[in-house]
């Protein structure tokens, strides 16, 4: 990169940063009693502007603390006045150093503060009849959180992640608090407004740390269930691993000592058996990694194939011949409701595909002998989408299984359920395969009444 680059690039940079730089000093210049005064109490406000910035809550885990700075500033607009703008400028860029900001940030959020300050005490001016440190709390506060997204969209400077960030419903409940210090000042002298303001922040500085140990807590508690999570998984994975994948290595290991023992003792008509049992669990060994592989990709990328759109009727017949065998050998019933006119969805057709043939390849498996699987498709309910379902008369889900059929490696407690192999990763697949191409799945079930899965697709919108 040129240097004519990389300086055009550190331009564009700051130019947010200049800007409101640039308006906050024109502000200062241009308006009148902006200069700094001489008042013995001009440097303790400063302080206290200081600690109200440097006291921050946070309302909710996992976000920024907003700053209890508008009490302060209440009390030196009705002491200072304009004159106040240079003091915030001031408090603004030491709390910012003092809290760790580093960079052009350090100087555009001192000049927020110094435009929602001037902006406040100008409406307050102007509309006398609404009291005016009503009038200041709410324009003040709304001023540096509209500058604050003002900064979020347009500040290329990176944000430092301990930045405050301004909280508008945390500022404005406050604001009564605020004229104590004012209503001391004005009776008992500049002493006693001192002496409030010392009091309030002390106060506030104890319901800061309590509201901020709430939330670290709400943050532990969060961070202990998400490691509790992870263990579980973990758990299930090695179970995974001793149970569903011990039976077909073994089968492998057993079969390849018999094909070399048959080859020892020229017994050849066996070999192709048993190199046949070894492909049948090397090919189920494969799935189950496939399926792994497939839904990690599925929860982590953010990218998917394009979305095209499908023939409903073609999946589901390419589906049914593929498992038609198979419900053929237990002697059931898989058949088709002849849609009516449906428009294509918008899908990708091998993730729509897997999907419904998970479905249907689960109903086969858990239906008895001479029971019935039937698949259809409708216009759904909402505008654009069309529905999908795989209705069987197999064993059901207990609401139990129902709430958590979708987690991998979890299967039902049924024990016909565990009779039968399986790696409880097929519906949590399907569940990602539909969810991820903007879909929605949903399941009905009773007990030895059968289970329905209804997939509910976005149709291609005719033209």
């Amino acid at each position: 990169m040129s240097t004519w680059d990389m300086t055009a690039r550190n331009l564009g940079c700051y130019s947010y940063t200049a800007a409101v730089t640039l308006a906050a000093a024109l502000v200062m210049l241009v308006l009148p009693g902006t200069w700094p005064s001489s008042d013995a109490a001009y440097a303790p406000m400063a302080i206290a502007v200081i600690v109200g910035l440097l006291l921050t809550v946070r309302v909710a885990p996992n976000r920024r603390a907003g700053a209890l700075v508008l009490l302060p500033a209440m009390a030196v607009d009705a002491r200072f006045g304009l004159a106040a703008l240079p003091l915030l400028a001031y408090a603004a860029v030491a709390a910012n150093l003092l809290r760790g900001v580093r960079g052009p940030r350090v100087i555009s959020t001192a000049a927020h503060m110094v435009l929602s300050f001037a902006l406040a005490h100008l409406c307050a001016q102007l509309v006398p009849i609404i009291p005016g440190w009503l009038i200041f709390a709410v324009v003040f506060a709304s001023g540096r959180v509209a500058l604050w997204h003002l900064a979020a969209r347009f500040d290329a400077t990176p944000m430092h992640p301990r930045a405050e960030q301004p909280e508008l419903l945390l500022s404005l409940p406050l604001a009564p608090i605020g004229l104590l210090p004012i209503v001391a000042g004005d009776q008992l002298g500049d002493g006693a407004m001192l002496l409030a303001m010392a009091a309030l922040l002390a106060l506030l500085f104890v319901v800061s740390e309590a509201s901020n140990l709430s939330v670290a807590r709400a943050e532990m508690e969060a961070q202990r269930n998400q490691l509790a999570r992870a263990n579980a998984l973990q758990d299930d994975l090695i179970h995974l691993i001793t149970h569903e994948l011990r039976n077909p290595l073994t089968l492998v290991m057993s079969y390849a000592q018999m094909t070399r023992r048959a080859a020892l003792e020229e017994s050849y008509d066996q070999i192709p058996t048993y190199i046949g049992n070894v492909e049948r669990a090397g090919r189920s060994i494969q799935r189950l990694v496939e399926n792994l592989l497939q839904l990690s990709k599925l929860e982590r990328s953010d990218e998917l194939p394009v979305a095209e759109p499908v023939q409903i009727t073609s999946i589901l017949n390419q589906v049914v011949a593929d498992l038609a065998p198979l419900a053929k050998q237990k002697q059931q019933t898989l058949t088709i409701e002849p849609p009516r006119q449906l428009e294509p969805v918008e899908a990708v057709p091998l993730l729509l595909r897997e999907a419904v043939s998970n479905l249907v390849s689960n109903a086969v498996k858990y239906t008895p002998e001479g029971g019935e699987i039937k698949l259809w498709a409708e216009r759904g309910r909402e505008p654009h989408t069309v529905v999908l379902g795989v209705r069987d008369t197999g064993i059901g889900l207990s609401r139990e299984d129902q709430a958590r059929l979708f987690t991998k490696f979890v299967r039902s407690s049924d024990p016909r359920v565990q009779r039968e192999r399986g790696s409880g990763l097929g519906l949590a697949l399907t569940h990602a395969l539909v969810t991820r191409t903007g879909g929605e799945i949903a399941v009905e079930s009773e007990p030895g009444k059968g289970t329905t899965f209804r997939l509910t697709l976005p149709s291609r919108r005719a033209a």
